[in-house]
């Protein structure tokens, strides 16, 4: 188990955090942070080959779905999720696809950039929504992938590599996190 103090620190606060007790709050935390960890790896690739971006994002999104298929030793011991956990999981990809459907004829006209900045968007906030399923830290992701995508759409200097880099990034630290949740470890 994992404890953290933040009293041990200045100006901390008595408050601990237990990966172990996290994966019974939200058993789909650690097989979502396959998932999700999966995906960012696909992410920091399609940063790396650009051209290849969307195709390396659908293939992550398959290898990630691959990875939650292999993965349920990670779940083994955790309670059941709850009717929410698992309904805010629906909502939130029966939201994501209605914004994708929606929005992505209305912007590839507007070129790669929008398409790309869009997704950054929807994806972000389709995690917010999954916050009853996958706890805070899957809501702080969301937020930081929104915010991302926020600047990058704002501030034309912002170089897509970037933001797709660090959108790579957060997800695989985020579920990285979530994986260490299970109590396999």
């Amino acid at each position: 188990m994992h404890t953290f103090r933040l009293s041990d620190y200045p100006g901390g606060t008595e408050m601990h955090w237990s990966s172990v007790l996290y994966g019974v709050q939200f058993p789909m935390a650690p097989l979502g942070g396959l998932f999700v960890a999966t995906v960012g790896v696909f992410i920091l690739l399609g940063a790396v080959a650009p051209r290849q971006r969307m195709m390396l994002t659908y293939i992550g999104f398959g290898a990630g779905t691959l990875a939650l298929i292999l993965g349920g030793r990670l779940a083994v011991g955790l309670p059941r999720p709850t009717t929410i956990q698992v309904g805010s999981l629906a909502l939130a990809i029966v939201l994501e696809i209605i914004a994708f459907v929606v929005a992505m004829p209305r912007l590839r006209p507007r070129g790669e950039r929008a398409v790309m900045i869009a997704t950054l968007a929807i994806v972000g906030i389709h995690f917010i929504v999954m916050t009853p399923a996958f706890g805070p830290l899957v809501g702080v992701l969301g937020i930081l992938c929104a915010i991302n995508a926020a600047v990058v759409w704002r501030r034309p200097s912002y170089q897509l590599s970037v933001a797709w880099t660090i959108d790579g990034l957060m997800k695989l630290g985020a579920g990285a996190l979530l994986i260490a949740t299970s109590p396999v470890f």
